[in-house]
């Protein structure tokens, strides 16, 4: 690899991953048992959106009412870069395509909605249902 191509790939890399770095919502801790992911309620005390890891990607938890929570997988389904936290939801940073915070396309390139994930939670935990 050409020492151009190297540094251009390497600059497009750090662009995509840059925005999760300076986001303030916060990282949950989190516990994965089996095909779920359970984050302590708590989580959501003082922010109504957290991330939680999930293979290359992370998973954004939005509480949208007292026990109603979205999770989406944050990875654009137009050129699979990291999508990052944004005010009202989503946003890719390597092409501009804006995601609800159900993870709806609002704005292109992107066509696809985010991969969602079944949610539930009880008292104390929220729980991302993960597929078999």
């Amino acid at each position: 690899m050409k020492r151009r191509a190297f540094l251009k790939s390497a600059c497009l890399a750090s662009a995509c991953l840059l925005p999760a770095c300076k986001s303030t919502v916060q990282h949950a801790n989190a516990v994965v048992e089996n095909d779920k992911i359970v984050i302590d309620r708590t989580a959501f005390n003082t922010n109504s959106t957290v991330t939680v890891g999930y293979g290359k990607y992370a998973i954004g938890v939005v509480k949208l009412e007292a026990n109603n929570f979205a999770a989406s997988l944050l990875s654009c389904p137009h050129k699979g870069c990291a999508v990052a936290p944004a005010e009202n939801g989503f946003v890719c940073p390597r092409h501009g395509a804006r995601f609800d915070h159900l993870g709806q396309v609002i704005k292109g390139p992107a066509e696809q909605d985010l991969t969602s994930f079944d949610t539930s939670s009880d008292q104390q935990f929220v729980i991302i249902h993960l597929p078999a």
